[in-house]
């Protein structure tokens, strides 16, 4: 603000403690309940030399919950946080990806509450911007405090507060409530305006009709528009905007050359501060959590939170994803993660569909979204608290390899960038041109950045710069096994087309977009034509389209018209690799045997010596040449003494033999966590403790019919990370009367039938697994049981 147009001082000379105590608020009690976390994926990665981002992937007694932290050293003296705004137009809201964009933020949150409805809006807080007061308002906690706002002084101290203000501008005759110092949300009232806003009214002009503005230079009104005028902003002064309806019926009575006078009062001194932006209701005072005020949405959220350290040291920016596979945070819970990460103040920031995390790690070569935003997209905002590095970069002290993809196909270019890490972690890029690049394990060739190779295979890639060294271990480039088109039937009239999209899923399960590089062969041209993925029906018929990629075929059948579907001829049968005849010899290997459900327990009669028979003749399937019999459901049978066994009790089970992670988990109730969330901490550990290369889990329910689709997604991450680390996960799961088997990134899915059908007769279809293991390499049969 204009050193002529000082605001008006109240006390503030009481230390930073006393205005906290002083603040109205209460306390948590020990009551509040925080749903225990029963295991954690953690990332940890760096923005820049004092700023750290971290995602935790928790799963807790409630589900899922996303975590997405950054931590900023402020005694970093080339770091800086403060409030954006759109740099094209004032009150305009951006995407926050957009607003540190533009503003040359390297990370950052949203930050205020605003306005949802149209394209401009105000923050309802006080934002103070490299020392200059850029805004405030007078609406704000006037009869208690709802919306918090964080401030840094001209001493460099942090501090929260609920803010308020309160502004008149008047003559000798009368005294206006003003709504704001630049915050234009809706003008019912007046408004200050000055440069530190726009330089002119035209954008005003534009969003609302007929404005009347007084212009003010050296407490003298110089200038009153006409109705819709667009006026200058003085560079000493500043103009009180207002609605011409507000000027006829109240403040017709002012005139040029009138002597005026600004009245601003707030209950923190603005001219004295470094920073400020607002947020929602304070969440940590002292350290201790505060009850959540009115305007803090109730239950669980997607929240944003900002707090500091209780030396003042560090800043705390966080957000919990919420109304997707994460579950969101309480007031509470999000007081307790704050904590966890050190925060001893906070407040919240606007959350639900605005919470937005966007940071360019060194690992990322543009600002990146890094949470999961509730809406699907970002929502533009007002304003956001961007992270700003002033520090130089420095000569290159570390070389890395970042692959965009890990998995490929033959024919398909992987891109591996080389960069450089300065002393203070600082990205640099590197032209390809200056690096010597190669691929060991398969041929390939090389196009720049770009890998691709010619064959299946695992492979290292390796990169020399200025006498540093770097590689990347473990890229794979996969043996196409199917195709799987996004439909198997296309039904058109004549003229129209159909785009074909087309996927290639690998020997491991892994999917590879491959739309436009298959091959398409129309069976009857008559019907039909393809151009790249694109079929155009000519005359009514029916066809076959055949794809190809890489040796593997599928057929989609094309029905144009009023036409019977022409018969579909076979594609590629493609058999897993690992599921081959398993014969038991005296090689060294370890044997085991996995059943499903035996025991019958519906409510038809079923003859006792039916009933025996057939469960005697399942246990000698089931118990012959292995080390280990595994009844995967309820059963009422003896094993052999001589084998070791595992049954079905309803409740967490391990083993660990020969090699061989073996967890039985129950889902009964509609998901892991919904039936007994302890066993995510227990299968997890036992499989960590144990180390072996063969992992197991026995299920009640295949995961893709878990109620949550997050705790699906989540297990599968869990599992993926199995594979990564080269393990063979195998996760069957054993109800219903069908045997199916599938493969998805790395991990073999089988289901195993029940024995008894519902009626009480032998399901006919009754499938057990026989399994062999020796040194890490896994080898399985599917027998039917007749």
């Amino acid at each position: 603000m204009n050193r002529n147009q000082k605001l008006a001082k109240c006390c503030i000379s009481m230390a930073l403690s006393a205005l906290l105590l002083l603040s109205p608020v209460g306390y948590f009690g020990a009551e509040q309940v925080f749903g225990a976390t029963q295991y954690e994926m953690k990332t940890e990665k760096t923005v820049t030399r004092g700023v750290t981002y971290e995602k935790s992937s928790r799963m807790t007694d409630a589900g899922v919950q996303n975590i997405h932290v950054m931590k900023v050293d402020l005694t970093e003296s080339a770091l800086e946080i403060r409030e954006v705004e759109s740099t094209g137009e004032y009150g305009l809201k951006e995407t926050v990806k957009k607003l540190l964009q533009d503003n040359g933020a390297v990370a950052g949150v949203n930050s205020d509450f605003f306005g949802l409805s149209g394209t401009h809006s105000a923050a309802f807080g006080p934002i103070v911007r490299e020392g200059e007061v850029i805004s405030a308002g007078t609406s704000l906690n006037k009869t208690e405090g709802q919306y918090a706002a964080f401030f840094v002084d001209e001493e460099g101290n942090p501090f929260f507060d609920y803010f308020t203000m309160t502004a008149k501008f008047g003559n000798e005759k009368k005294m206006l409530e003003l709504s704001g110092m630049n915050k234009f949300a809706s003008l019912v009232f007046p408004a200050y305006l000055d440069q530190n806003a726009m330089a002119d009214t035209k954008s005003l002009d534009t969003r609302f009709e007929k404005l009347v503005k007084f212009v003010v230079e050296d407490d003298v009104i110089t200038y009153i528009s006409r109705e819709g005028e667009t006026v200058s902003v003085p560079e000493d002064g500043y103009v009180i905007v207002m609605s011409a309806e507000y000027y006829k019926n109240a403040a017709n009575m002012f005139a040029v050359e009138d002597a005026v006078e600004l009245d601003i009062t707030s209950s923190v001194e603005l001219d004295e501060m470094q920073t400020s932006f607002g947020g929602g209701g304070k969440l940590l005072v002292n350290g201790r959590i505060t009850t959540e005020n009115s305007i803090v949405a109730k239950g669980r959220q997607p929240r944003t939170a900002f707090g500091i350290s209780k030396d003042g040291n560090t800043a705390i920016f966080m957000v919990v994803d919420g109304r997707g596979d994460s579950i969101g945070a309480t007031h509470w819970e999000l007081g307790v993660l704050m904590q966890e990460y050190g925060a001893y103040e906070a407040m919240h920031l606007d959350g639900g569909g605005s919470s937005t995390m966007v940071a360019q790690t060194n690992e990322d070569r543009e600002l990146t979204v890094q949470n999961d935003v509730s809406e699907g997209s970002e929502r533009k905002v007002i304003n956001a608290v961007g992270i700003f590095n002033h520090g130089e970069k420095g000569e290159i002290q570390e070389l890395k390899i970042q692959a965009d993809m890990t998995r490929t196909l033959p024919g398909k270019g992987i891109t591996f960038t080389v960069y450089g890490l300065d002393e203070n972690q600082n990205r640099i890029e590197i032209p390809a041109e200056s690096v010597d690049m190669s691929a060991i394990g398969v041929e390939g060739t090389w196009d720049g950045y770009v890998f691709t190779p010619a064959a299946p295979g695992t492979f290292t890639v390796t990169a020399t710069y200025n006498e540093m060294g770097a590689f990347h271990i473990g890229a794979v480039c996969g043996k196409a096994a199917r195709l799987a088109p996004s439909k198997d039937e296309l039904k058109l009239n004549i003229g129209n087309k159909a785009t074909i999209a087309m996927q290639v899923i690998d020997e491991d399960g892994f999917a590879h977009w491959a739309s436009t590089s298959t091959t398409y062969t129309v069976g009857d041209p008559s019907v039909g034509t393809m151009e790249k993925n694109v079929f155009t029906a000519k005359e009514t018929g029916s066809t076959n389209i055949r794809c190809e990629k890489d040796g593997v075929v599928s057929y989609i059948t094309v029905i144009v018209g009023d036409s019977e579907a022409a018969e579909k001829p076979e594609g590629t049968v493609w058999k897993d690799p690992l599921n081959q005849k398993v014969e038991r010899t005296a090689d060294g290997a370890y044997y085991f045997n996995v059943a499903g459900k035996i025991a019958y327990t519906g409510k038809e009669e079923i003859e006792k010596k039916v009933y025996d028979d057939t469960r005697s003749k399942v246990k000698s399937y089931v118990d012959a040449n292995a080390e280990v019999a595994i009844y995967g459901g309820p059963n009422d049978i003896q094993s052999a003494k001589k084998l070791d066994s595992l049954s079905w009790t309803g409740e967490y089970r391990f083993l660990n033999r020969g090699g061989v992670s073996l967890a039985m988990v129950t889902a009964a109730k509609g998901g892991i966590t919904a039936t007994d969330p302890t066993q995510w901490g227990k299968f997890t550990a036992d499989i960590a403790e144990a180390g072996n290369d063969t992992i197991v889990l026995v299920m009640d329910q295949t995961p893709s019919d878990f109620k949550s689709a997050g705790e699906t997604n989540y297990l599968r991450a869990v599992l993926n990370q199995y594979v990564e680390q080269g393990k063979q996960v195998f996760v069957i799961s054993c109800y219903g009367t069908a045997y199916w088997s599938s493969i998805k990134d790395g991990v073999r899915y089988i289901n195993l039938p029940n024995l008894w059908g519902a009626d009480g007769t032998m399901n006919d279809d009754y499938t057990m697994l026989r399994f062999r293991v020796k040194d890490g390499a896994v080898t399985y049969e599917n027998v039917v049981i007749q």
